[in-house]
């Protein structure tokens, strides 16, 4: 199920919504209650993983090998 961004054609607004595979209406704007709406092409979702010290440059991975 994923969340797709659109715009009201009316208001301006832009919002995000969950759309169901079988949900085949059109959302409302949150602000006007139009059903003037499109979905905009967004670039996705990253996800960036945080560790501690990096794994960039000279930092190596830690080892799985006992008292490693």
């Amino acid at each position: 199920m994923p969340i797709y961004e659109f715009e009201c054609e009316k208001c301006g607004r832009k919002f995000e919504k969950l759309v169901f595979g079988s949900d085949d209406k059109k959302p409302q704007c949150p602000d006007c209650s139009s059903t003037e709406v499109h979905k905009m092409i967004s670039a996705g979702s990253r996800v960036a993983l945080k560790v501690p010290g990096g794994y960039g440059g000279n930092a190596t991975a830690p080892s799985c090998a006992p008292g490693g």
